[in-house]
């Protein structure tokens, strides 16, 4: 259930298999590391189908993590159920049927990886719950000064208990291209090359009709949506507060030129209560990431969860096990309604520019041997209007303004289709 904490994971774990002892280490010896299983898995009371994500770390010279696939995984109950898990993704693994976590009962995992290996879990339990109060959004400035819009939560808990919290978002995003057409450029021939009387006789038109065809879109490509999930570890405690509620904690910060806002916004919050064990691995993990660098002298350490090798018990292993009460809110805001009257923030990339390349091209001996609007095309670049010279030598009229392609084409920045959530 932590879609964007792998990468996070991954992208230090090289970090802390290269540098996690007091004495030097030589760069040479990160060949020589073992290959760590890295397990992510979240239980929680919402009725879902239950994720846990398996990979291996991996050394500075490969790519990225590898997934662990053909792993057999069991979530096992203190009543007596046991939840089968199935490979739905490479190293994506999700339960066959729904189910919940409920109060006072013990949570236990084991996997069985390809090779034989079992690992398994200590017991857990589902922590107390405490939903979000209230999810909103102010316009004002960042502790650097910078002018946006500040995403807070309120979360108000009766439990006696301190309580540590775990946030994460998915936004979603509207996006409308700025020089859209709904005519595309269709590209019917660019088998080149040609001799030099080939369009003896013919007009410019017959010319771009031999080439190209304009026609409508088959589907709009001009309104569309893009959804991000969060790429950071956000943490929260009360312990250290005088009451245990969570006031005016900000989760998310837009600065005000961010492009995303331009039209309509809307994110969603998810905010775990972590056990002790698990937040104090969240929060080992952030301070590693947030270190001035893997060469200080106050090394971390091995980043150690709560799962371990049944085969082998000396082997270590990168990864939690975790059942956790989880709630969920969503706001929607325009940028008028924060910044009324307001010019919008730029567009992602600049759309100041309109191209218009000469029809043909000719070589050294005057043949034919292509086009430089099928060059943009195939480049990416969308047409947006016609403009036709009344010099009508192919060689130097530019029948046709393109732009960028997200310029034109809102589909290279997110989809064209609304998502189910979607309120306007």
């Amino acid at each position: 259930m932590m879609p964007s904490i792998k990468y996070y994971i991954q992208s230090i774990c090289v970090l802390l298999l290269c540098f996690s002892c007091v004495e030097e280490i030589p760069l040479e010896s990160e060949s020589e590391i073992t290959n760590y299983l890295v397990i992510e898995a979240t239980i929680t009371d919402q009725l879902v189908k239950q994720r846990v994500q398996l990979s291996r770390t991996y050394g500075l010279e490969e790519e990225g993590p590898q997934p662990e696939s053909n792993a057999t995984i069991n979530v096992n109950v203190s009543n007596g159920v046991e939840y089968e898990f199935e490979e739905t993704n490479p190293g994506i693994y999700e339960s066959i049927s729904e189910f919940r976590a409920l109060e006072d009962l013990d949570y236990s995992m084991q996997i069985i990886t390809n090779s034989g290996t079992i690992y398994s879990s200590g017991l857990e339990k589902l922590t107390p719950v405490s939903p979000i109060n209230n999810l909103y959004v102010e316009r004002g400035f960042d502790e650097n000064g910078l002018e946006g819009v500040s995403i807070f939560v309120d979360t108000f808990n009766s439990d006696e208990n301190s309580l540590n919290y775990r946030y994460e978002y998915e936004e979603t995003y509207k996006i409308i291209a700025p020089l859209y057409s709904p005519q595309e450029l269709v590209i019917l021939n660019d088998d080149f090359d040609y001799p030099p009387n080939f369009f003896a006789g013919d007009t410019v038109e017959d010319i771009m009709d031999f080439f190209f065809l304009l026609q409508n879109r088959p589907e709009q490509e001009q309104i569309c949506y893009n959804t991000v999930l969060s790429d950071e570890i956000i943490l929260a405690s009360t312990e250290e507060l005088t009451n245990n509620d969570i006031d005016k904690f900000r989760v998310r910060f837009i600065g005000r030129n961010n492009y995303i806002m331009s039209h309509r916004y809307s994110i969603i919050v998810r905010q775990y209560v972590q056990s002790q064990e698990a937040f104090e691995y969240y929060r080992t993990l952030s301070d590693f990431s947030l270190s001035e660098s893997v060469f200080s002298e106050n090394q971390l350490g091995f980043l150690e969860g709560n799962v371990f090798s049944v085969s082998n018990p000396d082997e270590k292993v990168i990864g939690l096990f975790q059942v956790s009460s989880v709630s969920e809110e969503r706001v929607y805001f325009n940028y008028s309604d924060l910044f009324p009257g307001e010019v919008l923030p730029p567009y992602a990339n600049s759309c100041d520019d309109f191209f218009t390349p000469i029809l043909l091209k000719e070589d050294f001996f005057h043949n034919i041997i292509g086009s430089p609007v099928i060059d943009m095309l195939n480049q990416g670049f969308q047409f947006y209007d016609l403009t036709l010279s009344m010099d009508f030598n192919p060689f130097s009229v530019t029948p046709y303004v393109l732009v960028l392609e997200s310029c034109g084409d809102c589909t290279v920045l997110g989809e064209n289709v609304v998502p189910d959530f979607w309120e306007e």
